[in-house]
């Protein structure tokens, strides 16, 4: 009866802020912008935004309501908004962390494990215009002993449900779906590679057989792994795609092409793994003013976090990316915030970057952090600019289909087509 009283008292929660979000919604207007619509590049459109979704897209003559305010395009860039493919989130302050991604343009953020479920859920329901939207993995599929639970003390493997062998993971993938994982999360890794420390993991058949489990029930199922060794066997296994790619001082010649065969995405996550190799790019963010004006300090120390040794070589990662590219191997834009050196949001945009100088190009970029990503996790009516899909949109000053830098560049961004109060949330306001 409590169970019923709590979940009803959510639902009725999540209805009320959804009434006041669309309470305050307004009609904007976007004329002469440069519209990126999640694929290609179009000049001088004209976008109107009303009811929380686009409404119309088009040249001067679109309708456009009485009531709509005006907001200048010229010299400007509209994007659908931003999407960061693998975050966590900490089990107290996920919301302060989720203002600080809009706040820098990333609307939406996919949980790639960890958090407080039922906290997480009522964000995911909630749906707040002043949060950035998620879906999550939940709980991570591993062994007794094996990443993640060695972290926070122990605190992590007292809360993490854990498997052994192929005949448990039809069970344990229907108790993290019934908990509602919008995917499945497996840990393929012993992490020897990047933490110098052998921890156990699961063997490649309880790996094919949670993914089976998962595909069964018609969910994707993504795999963390620590080296090319386990990225193919976990590919091999039948993963959807890898959360991670792999350091190391190279890769095999046919990795891209191997991976293209069997269909899968990878989202590289290259911050973190160029932190790994002590290459952070959190020294360069302390120096910038712009950003950190919207850093929280919660989330400062986590910039400010040393180096890792930089024993490890990641001249494997571009390698990887170029092969990926060539295969035509869908590659998503991720940071694994908040592991050191990187932050909420502001690193997405830097991800991006480095995206770039591995080989894509500014808009096989800026796909990989928006279409790419709705189209993988399947999130309708996201990542695009269409009449109909949902207002979750980014303007820019300049062009960053020519120079991907300008992401930074923030004029306005709109959450369900609310417009996001920036300002508000600067460091000290």
């Amino acid at each position: 009866m409590a169970i019923r009283l709590v979940l009803a008292f959510v639902l009725l929660l999540a209805v009320c802020r959804l009434l006041f979000a669309q309470s305050t919604d307004s009609s904007y207007v976007i004329r002469n912008v440069r519209v990126f619509d999640g694929e290609t590049i179009t000049e001088r459109r004209t976008v109107v935004i009303s009811e929380g979704r686009i409404t119309a897209v088009g040249d001067r003559t679109v309708a456009v309501p009485a009531t709509a305010q005006e907001v200048p395009g010229e010299g400007r860039t509209l994007l659908p908004g931003l999407m960061d493919a693998h975050i966590h989130l900490p089990v107290f302050g996920a919301a302060d962390a989720l203002q600080q991604m809009l706040a820098f343009g990333v609307t939406t953020g996919v949980v790639m494990g960890g958090g407080a479920m039922s906290r997480l859920k009522e964000i995911e329901a909630t749906d707040q215009a002043d949060l950035a939207a998620i879906l999550t993995a939940g709980a991570v599929a591993t062994v007794p002993g094996g990443h993640p639970t060695q972290m926070d003390g122990g605190a992590v493997a007292r809360a993490t449900p854990t498997l052994t062998a192929p005949g448990e993971a039809d069970a344990f993938v229907a108790a993290r779906l019934s908990e509602g994982s919008d995917f499945i999360k497996i840990i393929y890794d012993d992490t020897s590679e990047a933490y110098g420390r052998t921890l156990p993991t699961l063997d490649e058949a309880t790996v094919a057989a949670v993914v089976a489990s998962a595909h069964k029930r018609g969910r994707i199922a993504v795999a963390h792994i620590g080296n090319e060794r386990f990225a193919r066997g976990a590919i091999a296994a039948g993963v959807d795609g890898l959360a991670h790619l792999f350091v190391g001082p190279t890769v095999s010649a046919d990795f891209g092409r191997f991976a293209a065969s069997h269909n899968v995405f990878v989202i590289p996550t290259m911050s973190v793994l160029y932190s790994v190799c002590g290459r952070p790019d959190g020294v360069d963010f302390m120096k910038d003013a712009d950003t950190m004006r919207y850093v929280k300090p919660q989330f400062q120390t986590l910039l400010a976090m040393p180096a890792a040794s930089a024993k490890l070589s990641c001249d494997a990662v571009p390698q990887a990316i170029r092969q990926l590219v060539a295969a035509k191997v869908p590659v998503l834009a991720g940071t694994d915030t908040p592991a050191p050196g990187l932050t909420y949001g502001a690193s997405l945009h830097r991800e991006l970057e480095h995206l770039v100088d591995a080989g894509l190009t500014p808009t096989a970029a800026l796909a990989a952090a928006t279409s790419v990503i709705a189209r993988t996790f399947r999130l309708i009516g996201r990542g695009r600019i269409r009449p109909g899909f949902r207002a979750d949109l980014l303007l820019v000053d300049g062009d960053p289909s020519t120079q991907i830098r300008a992401t930074r560049n923030i004029v306005a961004i709109w959450k369900r087509g609310v417009r996001v109060q920036r300002q508000r949330w600067q460091t000290g306001q």
